[in-house]
């Protein structure tokens, strides 16, 4: 088995050698990062090509790339001047062999009409087209564009696997551990940017002696004062508070709500645009007050 079909689900790879692919596939798993390299591979698969980039009848819209949160209609339908879309890439005949993949990256994150823009196509690409969209959460996605792909998750990753790539971002078995206690999956340690990796490390002494009752204060709530966006201080805000939650709930699964409420009406609070100096204060000051700590 090559590489690029080690990367893909058993199922891609199997109806890519047939030559039966779907025109519409969604990649389905945990990790965007993960999502990302496994789309990237079932293009090379198809194309034939270890490098999909350096292939004519590749296409690849990534919202990061592009510096955006999710795809934007204008980046499926042509609207403006000067934006890749879709429309404009899928425009002429594959160039050679007959064969094009359009990668679309994160497609739970685009807006409704930017989903609605995309149903004639995936429900019928062009001639030797195929789509590989990818989502960590496919119920974000319109049913009727849901309803026009192949789902195919991704399988789990292996222990000794999610491992070795945790070693390969430079984290120790501890920091690797920690990390995972905090966000749930050894997967989700790897879509985390190297700096919110960095962040909730340094946290997370602070955070575990207030958990074991050490710290009334609450001193891994003080006010985070690295520079940045109003958004960016509330997406690290969102992280600590997330992070805390895995931390406290790894170390007692039982623990009574009267304990994790505070947290969840925070993060509440966050998601509900409430500035993130304000609303870690209020918590601190909430947490000292009543002596809540995660014991």
């Amino acid at each position: 088995m090559t590489a690029a079909a080690a990367a893909v689900p058993a199922a891609f790879a199997a109806a890519a050698a047939r030559g039966v692919l779907a025109d519409s596939t969604l990649f389905v798993a945990p990790s965007r990062r993960r999502l990302r390299e496994a789309a990237l591979a079932a293009a090379a698969l198809v194309l034939g090509r270890d490098d999909p980039a350096s292939h004519p009848d590749f296409v690849l819209l990534d919202p990061e790339a592009l510096g955006v949160d999710g795809l934007r209609v204008e980046h499926v339908a042509h609207r403006k001047d000067g934006v890749p879309s879709l429309e404009d890439a899928l425009r002429y005949r594959p160039r050679l062999g007959g064969r094009r993949v359009a990668v679309l990256l994160d497609a739970d994150l685009m807006l409704a009409d930017a989903q609605g823009a995309l149903l004639k196509t995936a429900e019928e690409p062009p001639p030797g087209t195929h789509l590989v969209l990818t989502a960590t959460d496919p119920s974000a996605l319109l049913p009727a564009l849901r309803s026009r792909c192949r789902l195919l998750r991704l399988p789990p990753l292996d222990p000794e696997t999610a491992r070795g790539r945790l070693a390969a971002l430079g984290l120790t078995e501890e920091e690797a551990a920690l990390l995972t206690r905090a966000v749930g999956s050894a997967e989700a340690v790897e879509d985390l940017a190297d700096d919110e990796r960095a962040f909730l490390l340094e946290r997370a002494p602070a955070c575990a002696r207030w958990l074991a009752g050490a710290d009334p204060e609450a001193g891994w709530l003080a006010a985070d004062e690295a520079p940045g966006r109003l958004a960016e201080q509330r997406r690290r805000a969102i992280l600590l508070l997330q992070a805390a939650l895995g931390w406290s709930l790894a170390a007692r699964p039982d623990r009574p709500p009267a304990e994790v409420d505070p947290l969840l009406e925070a993060l509440g609070d966050l998601r509900g645009n409430v500035t993130p100096t304000l609303v870690l204060g209020r918590l601190r000051r909430r947490l000292i007050q009543t002596g809540v700590r995660s014991v």
